[in-house]
């Protein structure tokens, strides 16, 4: 801010230097001299307020926390359930522990939900009725008694379980 009024005070210091000599050579154009050294002060006086003016605008580290930033996109948060649900997939893949301990719980819910909601079936009591319903692939990934495979035995393919999954939803 000082230096800027430095600058100024050289500025205009320079210019009355300027209109006093031309006054003294050519003194019978002293009135046009006059208007116009005004006129250059005016320039400079607007062109100084217009300047401060910019050091109103807010700081980025002062900015409004409602204020959105223009340059990046809003990228929506993760919803947590899904994220959930895609490990619980992935690790279903993996092998046939975490198949059946992790992801077919999900599956027998989502199973038990849709016979019961659609059919009125229940999965566990109504054991023949859920079986027809699901098919037989569905039905032995989601009955109870189905037994544990190896732990390091493969797990679900996705494609297979893209088939599951449409089977449920056409339930």
């Amino acid at each position: 801010m000082r230096g800027t009024l430095l600058r100024a005070g050289a500025v205009v210091g320079l210019a009355t230097a300027v209109l006093l000599a031309l006054v003294v050579a050519i003194p019978s154009r002293r009135a046009l001299f006059g208007a116009v050294y005004v006129l250059f002060l005016g320039a400079i006086t607007v062109g100084k307020l217009v300047g401060s003016f910019r050091t109103l605008r807010p700081e980025p580290w002062r900015r409004s926390p409602f204020e959105r930033d223009s340059e990046k996109p809003e990228q929506p948060q993760p919803i947590a359930e899904l994220e959930r649900i895609d490990r619980l997939v992935v690790l279903g893949a993996a092998n046939e522990f975490d198949l059946h301990y992790r992801l077919r719980p999900l599956l027998r819910q989502l199973a038990g939900d849709r016979l019961y909601g659609r059919h009125g079936v229940e999965l566990d009591s109504d054991r023949d009725r859920s079986r027809q319903l699901l098919g037989d692939q569905l039905w032995e990934l989601v009955s109870a008694d189905r037994q544990v495979g190896r732990r390091t035995g493969p797990g679900l393919a996705s494609q297979e379980l893209a088939e599951h999954i449409d089977r449920l939803e056409k339930l």
